[in-house]
């Protein structure tokens, strides 16, 4: 009874981890043959130790979770940027519009894989957008992209902080998340565009069409952009909607 409900357990741990992928197509690509699948996905088999191992270090769960439904499906320990770096090593990095939400390889769909550019929006005196590549790709969890952010995964673009005018709000060196759905000027945290510069600041609109731009250092000075005449000088890149920061 007991190896009944276990085998029960696994083919329930083994459905997640393939999600909508065809079965026998995410077997192959990670290495189980033919027969070893059907007994699992069929026969309610467990698999031999060396093949539980292949399906743990392809899919990222825990291979005690995966054997026996012991603890979490994953270490949360792991850092999202070097699960994100190590599942994508070797992979050509996607464009800000990407028409599809990119999913590693042996990952489940809980995670989504945002790409980290190669680009520092200015909190200071502007950082140049020209080279601007993705260098990896950081995992968020699909769920609170979707409903906390209430974002599409295609839409988000992670790049760094340069320099100390939102000294107090935003760190030298600080990541953050942009939606770049979202380039409609108003209050809030925006990563702009002005010439060939970008930065990060503080924006709010104003009457008859125009936009303050605002730093948090008090040594900075506020400015006001007239959004009818600034043309293709100043563009609004995305709305900041998270950051995360490096201590010590």
């Amino acid at each position: 009874m007991e190896n009944s409900l276990q085998a029960t357990g696994f083919k329930q741990r083994l459905e997640l981890l393939i999600g909508a992928e065809k079965p026998y197509a995410w077997a192959a690509r990670i290495g189980i043959n033919k027969g070893s699948f059907t007994n699992m996905w069929y026969k309610g088999g467990v698999p031999r130790m060396a093949t539980a191992q292949k399906i743990a270090a392809s899919s990222g769960c825990r291979l005690p979770w995966l054997l026996h439904g012991e603890g979490a499906m994953r270490d949360e320990t792991v850092a999202a940027a070097e699960l994100a770096g190590d599942s994508e090593r070797g992979r050509t990095a996607r464009p800000l519009d990407a028409d599809d939400d990119f999913v590693p390889p042996g990952v489940h769909e809980e995670f989504c894989f945002i790409p980290r550019y190669n680009l520092k929006a200015s909190a200071g005196f502007g950082t140049s957008a020209s080279g601007e590549q993705a260098m990896f790709y950081m995992a968020f969890r699909r769920y609170w992209v979707k409903n906390y952010l209430n974002a599409s995964p295609r839409d988000l673009a992670v790049i760094s902080v340069k320099g100390d005018s939102m000294s107090g709000v935003l760190e030298d060196r600080d990541t953050i998340l942009v939606n770049t759905a979202e380039r409609n000027p108003g209050e809030g945290l925006f990563v702009i565009r002005i010439g060939d510069d970008i930065f990060v600041k503080q924006l709010q609109r104003l009457p008859g069409g125009a936009v303050q731009v605002k730093s948090a250092n008090p040594l900075y000075e506020t400015f006001t952009v007239d959004l009818a005449g600034a043309g293709a000088e100043f563009e609004v890149i995305g709305r900041v909607v998270w950051f995360g920061r490096q201590i010590a």
